[in-house]
């Protein structure tokens, strides 16, 4: 229920970074907005199979490659770079930076990506010849996140941080490409900013519904008609609609996404113990079990972030102190 509850607010924060992008576009609010997004996310998981969904955002997400351009139009500095990728300590205001701190990780390590991943390797049809293959394409995955997020915080350095500007509204945010890049820059911002959040809100949803079908023991598939899996179709249906409703009410989309990633960190422990059991369970994966090194590493991260995030939370909360 907790994990179900977790995706919710982060679906729902997806759809507000859509709508934010078409407020940067057209002017009008975000939250009028929403109801579209919501729309145009439920009539796509409604009318088209997994394979659309899952290729589909992919393909489509290459357009954030245009920050690797910027960050190299903007002359970063790659030792620069390299030297802030080690982790320091907060020289002011450790509440809000341990906050940001358990976002990110809860971004990098979430739950919803192992449901959606697994429940899409049945959808597929995979068998064990296809385990080097995903190895490859989650390693690469991974690697193309990670340097895209890279270069994204290179741009926002090199644009605001190198000048002292202080971002305080939405409408600042897309200089980061449209200073290296002009108009264009601006554009693709937004493209890259609606894009990523519609393809996380596509998957996303459907993870809420493959967790719950699943756990009920409900028939489930979005390869199947919606009328063959009723209850599945159902539980994204009203995921999507509750998700576009809270946006309307005009929550801020950037802070409910921190926040929800800070509580999917909180909850790294309670849902990646269980994954790691099965990952570990010679029984039912023979050879293919976890090696120990990962374990640790997916344990000890898991660990930290869930500490981190009982402090830093409620800290964030009484005012940063």
């Amino acid at each position: 229920m907790a994990v179900v509850l977790v995706s919710f607010l982060v679906l729902a924060s997806e759809i507000g970074g859509v709508s934010l992008a078409l407020q940067l576009v057209t002017g009008i609010r975000f939250q009028w907005w929403a109801p579209v997004v919501a729309l145009a996310v439920w009539l796509l998981l409604w009318a088209h199979n997994f394979s659309l969904v899952e290729k589909g955002a992919s393909l489509l997400g290459l357009v954030t490659l245009v920050f690797l351009v910027g960050a190299l139009k903007l002359h970063t500095p790659l030792g620069q770079v390299g030297a802030h990728l080690l982790p320091s300590m907060p020289r002011e205001d450790p509440a809000k930076y341990w906050f940001m701190a358990v976002s990110i990780i809860g971004a990098s390590v979430s739950p919803y990506l192992f449901y959606f991943y697994s429940a899409g390797a049945i959808e597929d049809e995979w068998d064990e010849g296809y385990l080097g293959v995903n190895r490859i394409i989650a390693g690469l995955g991974m690697g193309f996140g990670g340097t895209i997020a890279v270069a994204v915080l290179a741009c926002a350095a090199m644009v605001f941080h190198s000048r002292g500007i202080q971002v305080e509204s939405y409408e600042q945010i897309p200089l980061i490409l449209a200073e290296p890049l002009g108009h264009w820059g601006f554009i693709l911002f937004v493209a890259s900013l609606g894009i990523a959040c519609f393809g996380a809100a596509l998957e996303i949803a459907l993870q809420i519904a493959y967790l719950v079908a699943q756990g009920f023991g409900w028939k489930w598939g979005e390869n199947i008609k919606p009328r063959q899996a009723a209850r599945f179709s159902l539980v994204y249906t009203v995921a999507i609609l509750l998700a576009g409703l809270l946006i309307l009410t005009g929550i801020d989309p950037l802070k409910l996404t921190l926040f929800s990633m800070a509580l999917t960190a909180l909850s790294l422990p309670v849902t990646v113990v269980p994954l790691l059991i099965v990952m570990n369970d010679r029984e039912y994966l023979g050879d293919n079990v976890n090696h120990w090194i990962a374990n640790a590493a997916v344990l000890i991260v898991s660990v930290i972030a869930c500490v981190v995030a009982l402090v830093a939370i409620p800290l964030q909360f009484l005012g940063g102190s």
